[in-house]
């Protein structure tokens, strides 16, 4: 399934950053438009009281009438150049227009006791006006209730003032927040350049070059990743040096029997006797058989690398069961060569999370190696059981393995002293391939005396998986008839 590429980390990092932006300005522009029209109104609600009691101070009782002296400036307070509209009233005691406009609307509700003065807005001649209601009382005289006086505006001054802060704001934020933008944007360039000289270093490589990347100059946060690279890369390493050496030790074993068959090939041709090509050909097909095999273990050993084979080949696999199977497998091979092939049954399931195939290749390779090397008539036993490990353990009364040899034997192609298969020696490869496979499954081998004091007994110890986590597992089909009685 074709999959998008991911877009560059600076791309990401704006993306992730540039909408919060936004909506923190948006928050932010209608809490400064409101912030800016309650700001206006505070100022041209202070400018309308000041005018207010500038008329108030001209307000006077004489003659039982009241006398109002309109001063000029008490209205000029108001002006400015937005085209907006003024109003004022003065309002006498018995309820009478005394000066202004008659219909300019009083406050809804009375001024509370000890208030002067009131703020309100209303429609007035279809468009709203904001209005102070301003009482004035005429101290002296026997009248008891005050004068009030109104003064009323347009809103156009205030939207206007509104609109200035409110834009005054919003660019001043939009400045930082381009600002802001264009520092994240110099930092993520000058943040991810060590990531662009080490994409530009790697790539410089040669294709054969898997030193390890150097972690020392990458952010923090890169270097785990930059670790897990180079982790992967000297398995990888592991695995290729590996490869190259199987090829090169196979190329090599399998030029000698070759050039064998070649030359006796030859000389049969040359010579032309009838018995002689019969015994070439009974040879030649015999070398065909060892080389058949060679190449059936090197293409297992290849397959048993420790670094090549992944968690996904595993599973659970009754080794008990396994090594039961493969021992009736053998039995026809150890009649040939009139052994006793027998196998003990485990006490309890002995199970581990491996490889099947693997470990049936192990436990034939030990079996295979116990009859081929040993004593013909001789007796081999194989016999699996469970503790702090699985045990898996092949006996055989043959001629062993010096104690001199004992490591080396492990080795590719190490044949060790005077053991032969059939007159010739063995491919070198048993041992080897038993080793990977049990390495590859977290275990070991170890070569032991048997108790008889003559023969060779391989035992192979794996990490056992625990009742719990193998019922999770899928185990192997077992054998309808049971375990636990000699193969052969």
């Amino acid at each position: 399934m074709y999959s998008k590429p991911a877009d560059s980390l600076r791309l990401q990092l704006l993306r992730w950053l540039l909408p919060p932006l936004l909506l923190l300005l948006s928050v932010n522009s209608w809490l400064s438009n409101r912030a800016a029209a309650s700001t206006a109104d505070m100022a041209f609600d202070r400018l309308l009281t000041a005018s207010a009691e500038a008329i108030a101070e001209d307000v006077e009782y004489r003659d039982g009438e009241v006398i109002v002296d309109l001063p000029y400036a008490a209205l000029e307070l108001l002006e400015s150049n937005i085209q907006e509209r003024i109003f004022y009233r003065v309002v006498s005691p018995d309820g009478q227009t005394v000066t202004g406009y008659e219909d300019l609307p009083l406050p809804a509700l009375k001024p509370k006791d000890g208030v002067e003065s009131t703020l309100y807005t209303a429609d007035y001649r279809g468009e709203p006006i904001h209005l102070v209601a301003l009482n004035k009382r005429l101290y002296g005289t026997d009248v008891a209730a005050p004068v009030v006086i109104i003064v009323a505006e347009t809103g156009e001054a205030r939207d206007a003032l509104s609109r200035q802060i409110l834009v005054d704001g919003m660019v001043r934020q939009g400045v930082l927040i381009v600002a802001a933008m264009v520092l994240v944007w110099l930092g993520l360039v000058r943040g991810l350049r060590p990531l662009t000289q080490l994409r530009r270093s790697v790539a410089q490589r040669s294709p054969s070059d898997l030193s390890p990347i150097d972690a020392g100059n990458v952010p923090a946060e890169v270097r785990p990743l930059i670790e897990a690279l180079n982790q992967h890369t000297a398995r990888i390493e592991r695995l290729i040096s590996s490869r190259q050496r199987l090829i090169a030790d196979a190329s090599h074993q399998m030029r000698t029997p070759l050039a064998e068959m070649r030359a006796q090939i030859e000389y049969c041709l040359r010579q032309g006797r009838e018995d002689l090509a019969l015994q070439t050909l009974r040879e030649v097909h015999d070398d065909i058989n060892r080389l058949s095999r060679l190449l059936s273990q090197l293409l297992l050993q290849a397959r048993a690398e420790p670094d090549g084979m992944g968690e996904p080949n595993k599973a659970c696999v009754d080794v008990g069961e396994l090594a039961r199977q493969t021992a009736m497998e053998h039995v026809e091979a150890a009649r040939r060569r009139a052994m006793d092939l027998g196998f003990d049954e485990p006490s309890k399931t002995a199970s581990v999370q491996g490889n099947e195939l693997l470990l049936r290749e192990l436990i034939a390779n030990l079996i295979d190696n116990a009859i081929l090397y040993g004593h013909e008539g001789g007796v081999v036993n194989v016999r699996v059981s469970s503790g702090d490990g699985v045990v898996l353990e092949v006996e055989d009364n043959g001629p062993g393995i010096a104690p001199q040899d004992g490591e080396q034997v492990f080795e590719r192609f190490y044949r060790a002293r005077g053991v032969v298969v059939a007159g010739k020696p063995g491919s070198g490869l048993g041992l080897s391939i038993v080793r990977d496979i049990a390495t590859a499954h977290g275990g070991r081998v170890e070569l032991l005396q048997p108790a008889s004091g003559t023969g060779l007994c391989v035992r192979v110890t794996l990490p056992a998986l625990d009742a719990t986590a193998a019922a999770t597992w899928r185990h192997p089909s077992r054998d309808a008839s049971g375990a636990g009685t000699p193969a052969a």
